[in-house]
């Protein structure tokens, strides 16, 4: 469902049974936990943190981080306590560690966990940039870093960083020299210095698993045995067993954990283990421990570069130690599973109050998860075969490659070499619906304008779609539409696990890359010699290549007609609706939509107004008769779901009929007249403004608004120059993205990949001045800014202008398309002012970019977006409230570790301290 932004969330205005409503405001509570050594560590939660949050407090405290395999208990409650547990429950909040016996899996978790503590020691630190490094990380960060990522999560928080660059004022001259002061040019060679603790002793040279035959008797307790190289340089073997760890022969020295073992046996890893430690909190004393990283962002560790051929695994992905990329449906177990029927189930569940659409939407969250996961490893599979088994003819020219899975059907197809067709590769768009344009605008208009807090799940046709884009394929998975339920009555419920760890463990889809260079082995004399002239070559003949694109795609669009896009996104039309309403009630407090039996009449708005307010009416009175149909009682279940279904759709074709085409030219001028403006007013609160591409685009699409007004957004925000940056870089870099997806797709050969994509990304991001460029290389920034202006009119309706050249942010452009288009690259220094900044050897790797419909929860999405219109307007008490209900909603939904539950968490926090709460 749409954001509600214009009103707050209806609450009734009595004021006894608004404080009954009102979820108790989040506090910080102090756990004290008694560690195996005899120890205390004090840990500061959240109340509405529960047991397996404990566990992660723990796991990012120095003193027990090393621990991995033991539960809870409570002098109380008992011994281990569930994850399930809250902790506000606990009184007194005191637990005590206990540890648990070793399976072989976990004895390998336990080791991993260890590699992955010291990681950062080796991994960050061999940067292939020949800059020095910064001095003292322990230090607080300089303002250059404003491009190092800040968090474990190494694309999140490269996120934000590089949205600070983008914020920069397009224009003035005068701005140049004191924006070079404050934010010195970003050095991507140090994107990983903020992680590196290179500087410090290695604790830990190597863990090998062994195979040396064992001193002693292997008895059924014992699992295998690696070998250890401290920083001493002592190697030592090691029998992992059911009870711990001890050295081999020695089973009297047993040890719970690898750390304490070594501790014992080694006085110099000791000093190098607490050193690391103290080094850790020193570093970002209330922060997240720098251990756990996957390789998840679009700039590869710098261990990388030395082998781009093998691509090093960092300890968490690392399948040698039971790591591997996230996501659920690796093993394939999923991959026959009843999608069709368990999606129709989703569709049919109760959804009357927020409770039972709470129950609905955690199920429909799981599934539709364990969905998404299941479509992009079957689709990258089936790309990477064709891509592998070189199908010359799917790979040169539009025949499609179909695959069937159980429900699932993946359809792929080979994209163009043609940058001004825009691929429709929407999970809702005519190519996966199989509609026209006409009568697609028609549906998405009336899906919003009937809109509830159901409307995703109930759209199973969209729900059930994943599009995945790698190599210059395009795979789309879908859902069969076919049920057949064989006269049995509907489900009320399906069987669907619960994410472990809270889903912390989610697709890292980077994982999922395919390697662009193969091992080479020297056959000459030089053979660095040897490959720099081939690169040089390669880089010659791929230039040519993107200029034939550039030239023949700026042909046909200029030979393209200009037309507008008439297409309506259907979270249009629910804001229409919305607005109406507030309009008509003169955005009183409303009461609750259950207790709301009389609505206020549509006024303003002619017919037209009326019939949409009668459209609404019918199709919600029609939803309430399925509903009531959707219990079924014996075999007739079945046939009284199909009948009252067929009646809703019936009813709505029948109303569509009716219904003018003026209705479409109202949704139109609505969005032109209304939508737009109150957008760019949105954007005038830095609390709801977005930050980069990313937000930008969720921002517009969640308000029916199309990214192709980028143009207009440009025109309206006068006043707000950060607003009209961000519009403008994200216009080029679509601009870019489509001329370096036609390159890709030109590819027939993937060993051509890396030097067709660098030699792309130098013409769109180099330098060619006349001093030290040629006259190809001249001709080529012509064409491309040729390219540029062309686009930007064709698309946004926006002239380009030529001072805007020199204040395009080139590294925020380059972390856009490498987004956009699955790109990773070394971390060096690129010199964006050279006419050719990257080499062969900085293109290491293409990953899929994937989408698919946002499933979680509309309630929260709700309560969310009203805290942040009421902290806009100064209604302090209203957004602590409304940010309140919607992190319970959304943690109940989503789990405590998705990104939504995340917004929620920042969200709230920037309330309460709005609000004087700083403690909070």
């Amino acid at each position: 469902m749409a954001p509600k932004t214009g009103k707050a969330k209806p609450h009734k205005a009595k004021g006894e049974k608004k404080k009954k409503e009102e979820k108790v405001l989040p506090t910080v509570v102090e756990i004290t936990v008694d560690t195996p050594d005899d120890s205390q560590v004090m840990l500061k939660g959240i109340s509405t943190d529960r047991i397996l949050d404990v566990r992660k407090l723990l796991a990012v405290h120095v003193e027990t981080c090393h621990l991995t395999n033991f539960s809870l208990s409570h002098e109380v409650r008992g011994p281990r306590l569930k994850d399930s547990v809250d902790i506000l429950s606990l009184k007194p909040c005191h637990l005590t560690i206990i540890e648990e016996e070793y399976t072989e899996e976990l004895a390998v978790a336990h080791t991993r966990r260890l590699l992955d503590i010291v990681a950062c020691t080796t991994s960050f630190g061999a940067s292939s940039s020949p800059s020095p490094k910064t001095p003292g990380r322990s230090s607080p960060k300089e303002p250059g870093s404003k491009d190092r990522p800040g968090s474990s999560d190494a694309d999140s928080a490269a996120a934000q960083g590089s949205c600070l660059e983008i914020h920069g004022k397009i224009g003035g001259e005068k701005a140049d020299t004191a924006a070079m002061s404050m934010c010195p040019p970003p050095r991507l060679g140090q994107f990983y210095d903020f992680f590196s603790f290179s500087h410090l002793t290695p604790p830990i040279q190597y863990i090998r698993k062994s195979s040396r035959p064992f001193l002693e008797d292997k008895t059924e307790d014992d699992f295998f045995q690696i070998d250890v190289r401290v920083c001493s340089g002592k190697p030592m073997t090691i029998v992992a067993s059911r009870k711990g760890f001890y050295p081999a022969g020695k089973r009297l020295l047993l040890s719970h954990t690898l750390v304490g073992l070594l501790q014992q046996n080694s006085r110099i890893f000791d000093a190098a283990y607490k050193a690391l430690m103290k080094a850790f909190t020193e570093h970002n004393k209330f922060g997240n421990l720098p251990y756990g990283f996957r390789a998840n962002t679009w700039v590869v560790p710098p261990i990388v570069a030395d082998n781009p051929s093998t691509f090093p695994p960092l300890p968490v992905e690392d399948e040698n130690w039971g790591g591997n990329g996230g996501g659920h449906g690796r093993d394939g177990k999923h991959d026959n599973r009843p999608w069709a029927k368990e999606f129709a189930i989703l569709a049919a569940m109760p959804c009357k109050t927020a409770e039972e659409r709470q129950v609905r939407d955690r199920k429909a969250f799981l599934l539709h998860s364990l969905f998404v996961d299941v479509s992009v490893f079957r689709a990258v599979s089936v790309i990477k075969s064709l891509v592998e088994n070189s199908d010359l003819a799917l790979r040169n020219g539009p025949i499609s490659h179909e695959e069937r899975v159980g429900d699932l059907i993946i359809k792929v197809t080979k994209d163009l070499a043609d940058a001004s067709t825009k691929l429709d590769c929407k999970n809702d768009g005519s190519r996966v619906l199989g509609l026209s344009q006409e009568e697609l605008e028609r549906r998405n208009l009336l899906k919003g304008i009937t809109a509830d807090e159901s409307a995703t799940v109930h759209d199973t046709s969209t729900l059930g779609v994943v599009v995945v884009r790698h190599c210059g394929f395009t795979a789309v998975v879908k859902v069969s539409s076919k049920v057949d339920w064989e006269s049995n009555p509907i489900p009320q419920d399906i069987d669907i696990e619960d994410q472990p760890e809270g889903g912390a463990n989610a697709l890292n889809v980077n994982s999922l890359r395919m390697l662009l260079h193969k091992s080479i082995s020297p056959q000459s004399s030089n053979p660095l010699q040897r490959s720099q002239s081939a690169e040089s070559e390669s880089l010659r003949g791929a230039r040519s290549l993107v200029r034939r694109v550039l030239k023949e795609s700026l042909e046909k669009l200029e030979q393209e007609s200009s037309k507008s896009n008439n297409s309506i996104r259907w979270e249009l039309g629910a804001c229409w609706v919305q607005h109406l309403q507030n309009q008509a009630s003169g955005k009183d407090d409303p009461k609750k939509p259950e207790e709301a039996k009389v609505e206020p009449a549509v006024k303003g708005l002619g017919k037209q107004g009326g019939l949409l307010k009668e459209i609404k009416k019918k199709t919600d009175n029609k939803s309430s008769k399925t509903d009531l149909g959707n219990s079924p009682t014996g075999n007739t279940g079945d046939s009284n779901e199909k009948s009252n279904t067929n009646e809703q759709d019936e009813e709505k074709e029948k109303i569509w009929r009716e219904a003018p085409e003026e209705l479409i030219d109202m949704a139109h001028k609505y969005y032109a007249d209304t939508a737009l403006p109150k957008l760019v007013a949105d954007f005038g609160s830095l609390e709801l403004s977005p930050v980069d591409g990313r937000t930008l685009t969720d921002f517009m699409h969640t308000r029916g608004l199309q990214m192709c007004s980028l143009g207009r957004v440009v025109e309206l925000a006068d006043n707000l120059p950060h607003v009209q940056s961000l519009c403008i870089h994200e216009m080029v870099v679509r601009a870019y993205k489509h001329i370096l997806q036609a390159v890709v797709a030109a590819i027939d050969n993937v060993a051509d990949l890396a030097a067709s994509v660098a030699s792309c990304l130098n013409v769109l991001l180099g330098t060619a001045s006349g001093e030290n460029s040629d006259a190809d290389s001249i001709g080529d920034d012509e064409l491309k800014w040729k390219w540029v202006e062309g686009f930007l009119l064709k698309r946004f309706k926006w002239g380009w202008k030529h001072e805007s050249r020199r204040d395009l942010r080139k590294f925020a452009i380059l972390r856009g398309l490498c987004h956009k288009v699955g790109l990773e690259l070394v971390p060096r220094d690129y010199d964006m002012d050279s006419a050719s900044p990257f080499r062969k050897l900085d293109i290491i790797s293409m990953v899929p970019v994937y989408k698919h419909v946002a499933c979680s929860s509309a309630d929260g999405r709700t309560l969310l977006e009203s805290s942040k219109t009421s902290l806009d307007k100064g209604k302090l008490e209203d957004a602590v409230n409304y940010g309140t209900k919607a992190l319970s909603k959304l943690v109940s939904v989503c789990g405590p570790y998705h990104r939504m539950t995340a917004g929620a968490y920042s969200l709230l926090a920037v309330v309460l301290y709005h609000t004087g709460d700083f403690n909070q």
